[in-house]
């Protein structure tokens, strides 16, 4: 359901003369455009994402206050979309039905009683559950294979070698932002998980920050503080087989020199 339509509008209205929350903001676009905003209190936007999850459980209006919620944490679930669709060579459009129907499915089910954070468990738990889904779907190929291979060996067929689906490279890059992750911890210490989260899987600094209690700010100047040791030992730093998917290590190494360059007094930026 698009916002602009009339039911869509009147469901809002319906809504909004009953939830005080909402009395700020007099089309659902507004509402959109605060919860999508960098700047805004985090536990207010948590509030209405709350309020928006029991709407749509409850059955009032779902359609409607789905597309809103979806609106809501495009960024964040931009950010999953794109990140899925490195680690994967699907198709774009298969990539965005998964991402899709993974969200709504959380949607429905989550329970709010335990959350703290709602735009990151919604958004956190949407890649993980498209990342749980291909792989059930990889454990049903290679079952499907095996039996097939069975079949064609008991039939006096030749073997045919079955290739890996495209889901084993998202293990493989997980495996690989692991390693780093453990071989980081001595160089960037507290501000590991900042480093791999921001830089390497490119998740949205703003939820990023809220989920270790700190400001966007104060998270982008710990990962700029971070780069700017390790560009300090880069010579010192010996070539590692991670980041396949990302470029390479090397390549890792090229961003840290020339984005803490960039940012130096008398750098280029």
């Amino acid at each position: 359901m698009a916002l602009q339509t009339a039911e869509a509008r009147r469901a809002y209205r319906m809504v909004r003369s009953n939830w005080e929350a909402l009395s700020g903001f007099e089309e659902p676009e507004a509402l959109v455009s605060f919860l999508t905003a960098r700047e805004g209190d985090s536990h207010v936007k948590d509030g209405l994402l709350a309020g928006l999850v029991t709407l749509v459980q409850m059955g009032t209006a779902a359609s409607f206050f789905v597309a809103v919620l979806w609106l809501g944490l495009w960024p964040g679930l931009d950010s999953v979309y794109r990140r899925c669709l490195r680690r994967t060579e699907y198709p774009p459009a298969e990539v965005v039905s998964s991402v899709a129907a993974s969200f709504m499915a959380l949607v429905a089910r989550v329970n709010l009683s335990g959350v703290q954070r709602v735009a990151g468990t919604l958004v956190r738990g949407t890649e993980r559950d498209v990342l749980k889904t291909w792989r059930k779907e990889l454990a049903e190929q290679r079952r499907r294979a095996r039996l097939e291979s069975l079949t064609d060996v008991e039939a006096g067929a030749p073997s045919v070698q079955w290739l890996t689906p495209f889901i084993s490279r998202a293990r493989s890059f997980n495996a690989e932002v692991e390693e780093l992750r453990a071989w980081l911890i001595p160089l960037t210490g507290e501000d590991t998980d900042l480093v791999v989260s921001l830089i390497v899987r490119e998740e949205d600094a703003v939820e990023v920050a809220a989920s270790l209690g700190v400001s966007p700010e104060t998270a982008r100047k710990r990962v700029r503080r971070a780069l700017v040791r390790l560009r300090k030992m880069k010579k010192k730093i010996p070539e590692k087989d991670f980041l396949s998917r990302n470029g390479g290590w090397g390549c890792f190494l090229e961003f840290v020199d020339s984005e803490t360059t960039e940012r130096a007094p008398g750098g280029s930026g």
